[in-house]
């Protein structure tokens, strides 16, 4: 096969192509709901506004006149360096389309696809409507994804130095985003266990004095936890069913709890601890599920929180003679199509609607719909069950790996 006819360079072609339709022709956007008015690259702006009003004497903090949406500023106060670099809100095409890009060329280092069955799972994923969302409104969670792709790409080699630089990656990333540290226990998976606990330790705990710098931050943040289409988040049913506080947490973390060492007892899980199998892949795949269930547990975000699956593909590809990596995919699949699914069907067959209703009818599709996104994350969970048992193993010198 020609390197024209790759399934890397038809995979791109593929996405390029389907990203342009969703930019030029808007109705498209209206109809899955990912568009609703709002301008391109919004998130990407909010961070700017937030930089732009450090600079004019304004608490970004607190509801910000210079954001399209008013919105206080979410994240760390490292993003106000954006102005130290000369960016402003007059720059923010160039930003927001920056991360864009840079997010599919880490999707499409990151997934490799080696056979056109391939490029076509992750043509499927790349345009499904929670991408599209991410994509949209140039939400700050891909340069999550580029920072932590950038490391796990350098980890196709694991030695000290890319190690560190695996690190440096997600220490920069939970500056940023606060989140991102729940990715560093993926390093269980290195070998030997003496390499393992150091690079593990050091990462986690570098990236526990940034939380612990960042601490009044992460305290000041306002974080939104909307219930409509396109959410993430195991309180999303508890809420649902009229619980609040903090017992929705509480019962998601228990229940996915009991819900992945029953995945793993039973085998229903992809496993992790093939000591012979490529690393790269596996720890990708580790990556990935520790940063979906922890934010999965942790509370409600927007759905392209779920960029993060990408990270899976390599290693459930890898596995797809498993009846586990199967289903995994298959479920995956739904969880980031079903809200685009049922945006475009009512929009389509049904138009507008009073607020009640629409608010009644997404409760019932939610109703429906989060068994499957509650599976899929089971499965990951069963998958870190693994993981976990795996380095234990080699802490106690019983494996070889």
């Amino acid at each position: 096969m020609s390197r024209a006819l790759s399934p890397t360079s038809l995979l791109l072609a593929v996405v390029l192509a389907g990203w342009s339709a969703f930019a030029l022709f808007p109705v498209v956007g209206r109809r899955l709901g990912v568009m609703n008015g709002d301008p391109w690259f919004v998130d990407s702006y909010a961070v700017l506004a937030a930089s732009d009003a450090v600079h004019a004497g304004i608490d970004p903090f607190l509801p910000n006149p210079l954001d399209v949406y008013h919105r206080p500023h979410s994240y760390s106060r490292w993003w106000f360096h954006l102005g130290d670099l000369g960016l402003t809100r007059q720059e923010n095409f160039l930003l927001g389309g920056s991360w864009v890009l840079l997010f599919l060329a880490a999707s499409v280092a990151l997934v490799r696809p080696a056979s056109r069955a391939e490029m076509a799972l992750a043509a499927g994923m790349l345009l499904s409507p929670v991408m599209l969302l991410g994509m949209n409104r140039a939400n700050n969670d891909l340069t999550v994804f580029i920072l932590l792709g950038a490391g796990l790409l350098a980890l196709r080699q694991v030695t000290p130095a890319h190690l560190v630089f695996f690190a440096l990656m997600t220490v920069l990333a939970t500056g940023l985003k606060f989140y991102p540290i729940i990715a560093a226990p993926a390093l269980l998976l290195i070998r030997p266990r003496r390499l393992m606990l150091t690079a593990t330790l050091a990462t986690i705990a570098a990236g526990l004095i940034v939380l612990a710098w960042l601490w009044t931050d992460f305290q000041r943040a306002v974080i939104l936890a909307p219930i409509q289409a396109y959410t993430f988040g195991a309180p999303i049913l508890f809420r649902d069913l009229g619980w609040t506080g903090r017992g929705p947490l509480l019962a998601g973390f228990a229940i996915l709890g009991v819900a992945a060492l029953l995945c793993h007892a039973r085998g229903w899980s992809v496993a992790l601890a093939a000591a012979e199998a490529p690393i790269a892949e596996r720890l990708a795949f580790a990556c990935g599920a520790l940063l979906l269930v922890g934010c999965f547990v942790a509370g409600i975000s927007f759905s392209y929180r779920l960029i993060f699956v990408l990270f899976l593909l390599p290693w459930l590809w890898a596995r797809r003679e498993t009846r586990a990596a199967r289903v995994t995919l298959v479920l995956l699949l739904l969880t980031v199509w079903l809200d685009g699914i049922y945006c475009l069907t009512v929009n389509t067959l049904v138009g507008p609607m009073l607020e009640s209703r629409l608010t009644h009818q997404q409760r019932i599709w939610r109703f429906f719909t989060q068994p499957v996104v509650w599976a899929a994350m089971a499965l990951l969970a069963g998958s870190l069950v693994g993981l976990l048992q795996s380095a234990a193993r080699a802490l106690r010198g019983t494996s070889a790996a």
